[in-house]
């Protein structure tokens, strides 16, 4: 991890705190020293549920999806518990920005929205954004946002800050396998089988908000050249740029992929982390990616 924090210039009180999810994928010694309030995702196995980082971890979530046939599910937090977190951040008089994923894949936008709309008559503050993206992609507004907050910028610069890097950042992922796409219906059987035998790997991307397929690539061996050069194809070779890789037990992989762009790009900062249960259950394990920006100046 290579991220430069900004101290609060403001005082010890801020006048805009940040909220987001655990879709963001930011990790949470982040969340902590930038104040900002993360509100949990929610998975379930069967009837048994577990709030995202509180009552399950990675480790556990991969080796239950590894280890039965039952797909993982997972869910938008409820507009509750954004109400409980809205008035934590708010404590003191702050106002709040919410940064949520795309509310094409995801209903955390729109719970955020319902909990705001709760507490407007009680005179809060709550600014909510769709990102239009997710996991890191999603994150890099996050952690925008909250240096803006503690840099003392109002409520209007900070959503602006979260909006700008939210419209710019380029999310690609390359997946391992078909067998989750096509156990939570993302991919017919018959594709899924095809795709199996023939050995082919999904490279996804994010694009006006969804999820979908950009390549497929046959052999593991090439995914991930192949994913490298569709990263350079959104952004240009030499730029500067903020780097943000994911994985799915896969720590490997992202770290080869993180020397690889940071020979292609003058990296100015950068976050290796695993992804959560939003994005894994759908890639299973194995599937690793890039979600970066560039950088102004």
């Amino acid at each position: 991890m290579n991220l430069k924090m900004v101290g609060n210039t403001a005082g010890t009180q801020p006048l805009v705190r940040v909220v987001t999810d655990s879709v963001s994928d930011v990790p949470d010694d982040i969340l902590n020293e930038l104040g900002v309030t993360m509100v949990p995702v929610i998975v379930r196995f069967g009837t048994e549920e577990f709030r995202d980082r509180r009552d399950i971890t990675m480790d556990q979530f991969m080796a239950r999806l590894t280890t039965t046939k039952e797909p993982a599910r997972t869910s938008q937090p409820s507009p509750g518990a954004f109400v409980e977190a809205f008035r934590q951040a708010a404590e003191g008089g702050a106002a709040v920005v919410s940064i949520q994923p795309s509310a094409k894949f995801s209903g955390t936008y729109q719970s955020a929205c319902i909990a705001r709309d709760i507490l407007a008559p009680e005179g809060y503050r709550i600014e909510v954004l769709n990102t239009e993206t997710g996991s890191m992609g999603q994150g890099w507004a996050v952690i925008q946002a909250a240096r803006a907050a503690l840099a003392g910028l109002p409520v209007e610069r900070v959503l602006e800050r979260a909006r700008a890097i939210s419209q710019r950042v380029h999310v690609l992922l390359a997946v391992d396998t078909l067998t989750y796409l096509q156990r939570n219906g993302r991919l017919g059987r018959v594709p899924a089988m095809v795709g199996s035998f023939l050995g082919l790997k999904p490279i996804l991307a994010v694009r006006h908000g969804e999820l979908g397929l950009c390549e497929m690539v046959r052999g593991a061996d090439k995914l991930k050249a192949r994913l490298v050069k569709a990263i350079t194809r959104n952004v240009p070779e030499g730029a500067k740029v903020a780097l943000g890789v994911v994985h799915a037990a896969a720590r490997e992989k992202a770290d080869q992929l993180r020397q690889e762009l940071s020979r292609v790009y003058r990296v100015v900062e950068s976050v290796v982390t695993e992804t959560g249960p939003a994005i894994a259950a759908n890639t299973g394990p194995g599937a690793f990616g890039a979600m970066l920006y560039e950088v102004d100046g």
